[in-house]
């Protein structure tokens, strides 16, 4: 009875949900065990098509469709054929996928197919609707707030110290307009045990990314802005939380949300990544727009920066995101790695190599400093402001609408 009453609760919502435009595409028995589910309502006015597992969708049929909901096998070719099909058929279909037993990895490579969302088999006309339904809703708040997306770029680093927090707070600064009132670029230290960011640039400030976390239905643009703090250079910074969290303690969902708030606030954001890869920090390394990995002269970095690339590929990382930072890089001394060798070790090219300016970067940072500010003609300063030119030409950030 309970089961019943939920679906009669959904199926208040279906004046949201065009249901003549629902088409269910499964095997014989998973449409017949969707049609048992009488206490549906959506269920009589939706296209329920039995097919095979690896048989060709009816195109005319899913030309009609708005939300169309596909039974997918992730470890059959001619299943996942078919998504790409639908996919090519129409951008602007909202293609949901029904799966059996799909694992947070499956999910994200339907994600990259183009499927909206996944559902479970066996089939339930309550997950389903429930599913259509979040959809739609978050179809209207991203229409009711539809500005430019800017585009999110994550340092990483290949070992721990690797220069990370260093990279982030000079590549923030160097794509900052330099305007304190309004600044166009976020800094957000995720690195939520050991985030040094504001200690580095010398700002004490009172509410942090805990803030966010907790935030709620609060979580908007104007309480994104309570919660940074202004750096000289323009940055607003998000700070890491002042008491260490447990890494595993964090929501994907929660950051991804307050990550949609930043890209609809800003020009750019940049992220500070932990060293430690945990679920919510491989799936925001995989939506971001770059990747940049630091690594240094030296077997060991080497060698971590190949594990996590192997890593990143097989969770489906696009190789194109991810850019070979050299840190601390010294003219080859007798049993370093060259560029060319670290190129050649890791299968893609070095897009910058920053000195090691031992006499001026940590100075700069004891000092609450950037580089370029206790010396105005840092390397270091210079090579990030390069760097970031080629992120600028790279990243154009969206043009508002």
């Amino acid at each position: 009875m309970g089961n019943d009453n939920s679906l009669a609760n959904l199926d208040l919502n279906l004046s949201l949900v065009p249901i003549d435009k629902i088409a269910v595409f499964a095997r014989p028995d998973q449409i017949e065990n969707l049609k048992a589910q009488a206490a549906a309502n959506w269920i009589g006015d939706a296209e329920l098509v039995p097919v095979a597992i690896d048989e060709e969708l009816p195109l005319d049929m899913l030309r009609r469709c708005e939300i169309a909901i596909v039974e997918v096998d992730a470890q059959s070719p001619v299943s996942m054929r078919r998504v790409d099909a639908v996919r090519r058929l129409d951008s602007q279909l909202t293609l949901i996928a029904a799966m059996e037993s799909a694992t947070v990895q499956t999910v994200r490579t339907m994600v990259r197919a183009g499927v909206t969302d996944v559902v479970s088999l066996p089939l339930s006309a309550e997950e389903i609707l429930q599913t259509i339904l979040a959809v739609i809703e978050v179809r209207a708040e991203d229409n009711q707030h539809a500005v430019a997306q800017a585009p999110v770029i994550a340092v990483s680093r290949a070992v721990a110290s690797g220069g990370a927090t260093t990279l982030g707070t000079h590549l923030a600064a160097a794509l900052a307009n330099g305007d304190a009132d309004r600044p166009n670029v976020c800094l957000i230290d995720l690195d939520i045990q050991y985030g040094r960011v504001t200690e580095v640039l010398d700002l004490n400030p009172r509410r942090t990314l805990s803030d966010l976390l907790s935030a709620g239905l609060r979580l908007d643009g104007a309480f994104l802005e309570s919660i940074t703090a202004k750096h000289r250079s323009g940055v607003a910074v998000v700070a890491a939380p002042i008491d260490i969290i447990p890494l595993e303690a964090l929501e994907t969902e929660r950051l991804e949300a307050i990550l949609r708030v930043a890209r609809r606030e800003y020009d750019y954001v940049v992220i500070d990544m932990p060293a430690n890869l945990t679920n919510w920090s491989l799936s925001l390394l995989s939506g971001a727009d770059r990747v940049l990995m630091l690594v240094e002269q030296s077997i060991s970095s080497l060698r971590q920066a190949r594990r996590r690339i192997d890593l990143f590929r097989s969770l489906g990382l696009d190789a194109n995101l991810l850019s070979v930072v050299v840190n601390r890089a010294e003219k080859r001394l007798f049993g370093s790695l060259s560029v060319a060798d670290i190129e050649e070790a890791l299968r893609r090219d070095v897009v910058a190599t920053l000195p090691s300016e031992p006499k001026v970067v940590p100075i700069a940072q004891e000092q609450g400093l950037l580089a370029g500010e206790l010396r105005s003609k840092s390397a270091y300063a210079a090579a990030v402001r390069e760097l970031a030119e080629d992120i600028v030409r790279d990243l154009p950030m969206d043009d508002a609408p």
